[in-house]
C-alpha cells in the first residue's frame, strides 16, 4: 500500500543529520510509513498567530495530519524524559546525557497549532462553505513512559504517544480522529490545506529593481572621477580624454561649476543641441552659460551690434571670426574661463576663436573633455598639443554596466579603458525583418515597461534615420514619457535603459554604433535584421 503523502518530500538531508531532530524525523518515516495514500502529512509548518490587542506571535506546528473524512490533527513531539513543575508550569526535557532542557509547554503549542490553523484555512476562498470537520490535537513522546492517568482536565491520557504507543504511530493516529459527529472536510478541504500550508509561489523581482541597484552603483561610483579636477586645478588649459562611459559631461560640469563658485566668468560649450538642453537643466542656477558654439557665435553677434540674423550654418563658418570681433566691440563679453564638453566635434578654428574671447590668454582657463576612440575621431591629442593644453586620461567606465561596456568596446580604439561598472544583465539581441520589425518594437518595449515594471521615461530608442524617428514618434505615443531619438542627437547624453534599432544606415558612419551602444547606463536591446547584430556582435576597432 502506498503511504502518506509528505510535505516536504523527501526530507532533506541535513534535517535527518541534525541530532535534535533525530525524535521528529522517527515520527516522519512512521507517519510516512503507516498512513495511507488518502493522509497528508505537514511536517514543521510555521504561522503566524494574532492576539486581542494585534500583537503578533509566531507559532510553529511540528506536524500536521489532514483526512479528507477525519480530519486534522496537530501534533508536537518532544524526545528524551520529559517532567513538568506545577509550581511554576515549566516544562523539561532530559537527554541522553542527562542535560536538562527547558521546554514550552508542548500541549498549549499543539492546541495553539490547532486552533490557529483551523481558524486560518477557514478564511480562504477554496475552503468549502459550512465544513464542520473533526479537529484535534495530541502529543508524542517517542521516549518517555506513557502518563499512568490523566495529567489535568486539559490533559487526558489519550494525547499523549509515549514510547509504548509509538511504534504503532499510525494506529494511534486513526484513534485520535475518530468518534464525534464532525463532517468530512473532502477533497475541497484537503485542497484548502495545501493552499494554506505548502502553496508553491514566486514573488518576481521585476527588471526595473535589478536595474535600480545597478543605477545606484554606478551613481555611488561615477564621483570618483572628481579626483582628476583636484589634480588639475592649478592648470589653465588641460583636455580631459576618456572613451564612452568615463564620465567626461559630468566631470565637465563640475568643473565649469567650480570655476563659477570661484567668481570666474563661466561659459560651458558643446554642439549639439540635446545635449547643451541637458546641460543647461543640470546647471541651472549655477551662474555657468551654457550654450552650444554655434548659439554662442550668434549671442556675441547680436549683443555685439554686429548681426541679429545668423543662421547655423553660417555660425559655424564665420561664427569664429565674429566672436573675435564681438569680444573687441563689446570687452564685457570676455570670459574667464571655457569648458568644451565633446571637445572632439569642435573645429580647429574654433579653439583659435574661444582662445580670442577669453579675458587673458595666457592666464585664462580653457578645460576640453574629448572622446580618445581614434576609430572614429582620430587622435586629438597633436591638435591639442598645438594650443598648449595638457592631455590627461580619464581611464574608468563608470557609467555603463560591464556587459554594455563590453559591447562599445567593439567599436573603441584608443587608451584603455576600465569597466568598474556592476556586471549588469547581457546585452539583448532580437533578430527581426524590415516587415516585423515595428511590432516586434512594441513588444520589447511591453516587456520592459509591463513585465519590467521600467518607466517608459526611463527608456530610449535610437534609430538611425531621420524618417523612421519621426514615425516611431507618432507610433509609440502610447509609451508615456518615452524617448525616440537620432542616435547623433543624443550624443554625449544617456538613459537608464536604451532600445537600438538597428538599420543599414548604423553602418554608414563609423561613430554612429560607438555613440548608440554606449548609451543605456543598464540594460541595452538591440533590435535588427541578423546580418547587422552579427556585425554588430563580431567588429573588431582594430584594423586588419
Amino acid at each position: 500500500m502506498t503511504g502518506a503523502r509528505m510535505w516536504p518530500s523527501p526530507l532533506p538531508r541535513q534535517i535527518r543529520q541534525d541530532p535534535l531532530r533525530s525524535s521528529e524525523v522517527r515520527v516522519y518515516d512512521l507517519l510516512a510509513e503507516q498512513l495511507g495514500p488518502q493522509w497528508t502529512v505537514y511536517y514543521s509548518r510555521p504561522y503566524l498567530k494574532m492576539t486581542s490587542t494585534g500583537a503578533e506571535l509566531d507559532g510553529e506546528a511540528d506536524f500536521v495530519v489532514v483526512h479528507p473524512v477525519r480530519g486534522m490533527l496537530t501534533l508536537e513531539v518532544k524526545g528524551g524524559e520529559i517532567s513538568r513543575d506545577p509550581a511554576t508550569e515549566q516544562w523539561f526535557s532530559r537527554d541522553r546525557h542527562n542535560v536538562l532542557h527547558k521546554i514550552t509547554n508542548p500541549v498549549k503549542q499543539a492546541v495553539s497549532a490547532q486552533h490557529t490553523l483551523l481558524d486560518k484555512v477557514r478564511e480562504l476562498a477554496s475552503w468549502p462553505k459550512g465544513a464542520f470537520i473533526r479537529a484535534r490535537h495530541g502529543v508524542v513522546f517517542p521516549n518517555a513512559a506513557s502518563p499512568p492517568q490523566n495529567l489535568g482536565p486539559d490533559m487526558p491520557r489519550e494525547i499523549f504517544c509515549c514510547r509504548h504507543e509509538f511504534p504503532k504511530l499510525g494506529e494511534w493516529v486513526r484513534s485520535r480522529l475518530a468518534g464525534g459527529n464532525e463532517g468530512p472536510m473532502g477533497e475541497a478541504g484537503m485542497k484548502a490545506f495545501e493552499e494554506l500550508l505548502s502553496l508553491p509561489f514566486t514573488l518576481r523581482v521585476p527588471l526595473a529593481s535589478y536595474l535600480g541597484e545597478d543605477e545606484q552603483a554606478i551613481e555611488t561610483l561615477t564621483p570618483q572621477q572628481f579626483y582628476v579636477l583636484d589634480a588639475v586645478s592649478h592648470l589653465t588649459r588641460v583636455a580631459a580624454g576618456g572613451g564612452a562611459g568615463t564620465g567626461k559631461t559630468i566631470v565637465a560640469c563640475e568643473d565649469a561649476f567650480r570655476l563659477a563658485t570661484a567668481g570666474q566668468k563661466t561659459a560651458l560649450l558643446c554642439l549639439g543641441d540635446k545635449l547643451a538642453s541637458h546641460l543647461r537643466q543640470r546647471m541651472k542656477s549655477s551662474g555657468v552659460l551654457v550654450m552650444t558654439f554655434p548659439e554662442l557665435c550668434h549671442h556675441y553677434a547680436f549683443v555685439a551690434g554686429l548681426r541679429g540674423d545668423l543662421g547655423l550654418s553660417e555660425a559655424l563658418e564665420i561664427g569664429p571670426d565674429l566672436l573675435a570681433k564681438a569680444v573687441q566691440t563689446e570687452p564685457s563679453l570676455r570670459l574667464d574661463a571655457i569648458v568644451v564638453d565633446e571637445a572632439q566635434d569642435f573645429r580647429t578654428q574654433w579653439w583659435i576663436a574661444l582662445e580670442d574671447i577669453l579675458v587673458d590668454s595666457k592666464t585664462s582657463t580653457l578645460h576640453a573633455f574629448y572622446d580618445t576612440n581614434q576609430s572614429v575621431y582620430g587622435d586629438l591629442t597633436g591638435e591639442l598639443a598645438s594650443f598648449n593644453i595638457v592631455p590627461i586620461r580619464l581611464s574608468r567606465n563608470l557609467r555603463n554596466t560591464q556587459a554594455i561596456h563590453a559591447a562599445a568596446t567593439r567599436f573603441y580604439r584608443g587608451s584603455a579603458i576600465t569597466a568598474d561598472g556592476p556586471e549588469g544583465f547581457p546585452v539583448h539581441w532580437v533578430a527581426c525583418t524590415p516587415r516585423s520589425r515595428e511590432q516586434q518594437v512594441i513588444d520589447v518595449l511591453r516587456g520592459l515597461t509591463v513585465d519590467g515594471e521600467v518607466a517608459a521615461a526611463n527608456i530610449t530608442v535610437l534609430v538611425a534615420s531621420e524618417e523612421l524617428v519621426g514615425h516611431l514618434q507618432k507610433r509609440l505615443a502610447t509609451f508615456d514619457g518615452l524617448t525616440v531619438s537620432h542616435i547623433r542627437d543624443f550624443k554625449g547624453l544617456e538613459c537608464q535603459a536604451a532600445l537600438l534599432i538597428a538599420t543599414r544606415e548604423i553602418a554608414d558612419e563609423r561613430e554612429l554604433a560607438y555613440v548608440a551602444l554606449s548609451r543605456a547606463r543598464a540594460h541595452l536591446t538591440i533590435l535588427g535584421e541578423s546580418d547587422i547584430l552579427n556585425w554588430l556582435k563580431e567588429h573588431s576597432p582594430n584594423p586588419i
